[in-house]
């Protein structure tokens, strides 16, 4: 079972992209560690000429099931990013497919984004999601205020509601899976909206790589020694 288990991480893990768009002016970077051998967590991005796809997921659950709706909404997100489409209307076909035969009750929190890598234009559908922290310069900025569009798989038939940031150049946006603000240390305190926002408003942003590396070294700090809670995934992308 546990070298099953070994070569299905190494198949979840290859279901997400590794390396990074060589494309001048973009700075992206992702980060992704389950807490068990094979988790739920999921991210992806997709660049089409002048438009780049991203999505940061959270499957309800841990384990073999959330990594086996993780492997369907992975797959669903780049097949439908790669028809064009907004990513209100991504996250509503992929509402539509996931609830197909979901008699599990499974779901998948995400935030999905589509921004115009010439005029820095971002839109985006937040289906259930934590609020990623978007910057303003070079300063760690504030949440970013949304819809309260529902989880992905629970409900068929569901009309998801896109929105626009006009122009998100020279602001980093932070995106970020529950696994990080609920890291919790030996005491069972949680890393916290609070510390996690205080983290990126005194970082200085050097890279993208180097921001999600910083702090995965605070909470692994954090955590001093506890076992982590649940899966981990941060993305990073900055506009020039």
């Amino acid at each position: 079972i546990e070298s099953e288990l070994r070569i299905a991480r190494d198949i979840q893990m290859s279901m997400v992209p590794n390396v990074s768009p060589d494309r001048e002016g973009l700075d992206l970077y992702a980060a992704m560690t389950p807490a068990k051998e094979v988790g739920g967590d999921l991210y992806g991005y997709l660049l089409i000429g002048d438009s780049l796809y991203f999505c940061v997921g959270d499957v309800s659950g841990k384990g073999v099931p959330a990594s086996l709706f993780m492997a369907q909404a992975t797959r669903l997100f780049r097949t439908l990013a790669a028809q064009g489409m907004k990513p209100a209307e991504i996250a509503t076909r992929m509402n539509n497919a996931l609830t197909e035969g979901n008699d599990q009750g499974m779901f998948v929190t995400m935030f999905l984004g589509l921004v115009n890598l010439e005029t820095g234009r971002l839109d985006f559908c937040n289906a259930g999601h934590n609020p990623p922290v978007i910057g303003n310069g070079n300063q760690g900025g504030a949440f970013i205020e949304m819809e309260p569009n529902a989880p992905i798989g629970l409900w068929p038939e569901l009309e998801y509601v896109g929105e626009v940031i006009e122009n998100i150049k020279d602001r980093p946006l932070f995106v970020y899976t529950d696994g990080l603000n609920e890291a919790e240390n030996r005491q069972q305190e949680q890393f916290g909206d609070d510390r996690m926002l205080a983290f990126l408003k005194a970082s200085r942003f050097k890279s993208a790589k180097e921001l999600i590396e910083e702090l995965k070294s605070e909470v692994d700090k954090f955590r001093d020694g506890a076992e982590p809670n649940d899966d981990l995934t941060m993305l990073c992308l900055k506009v020039n």
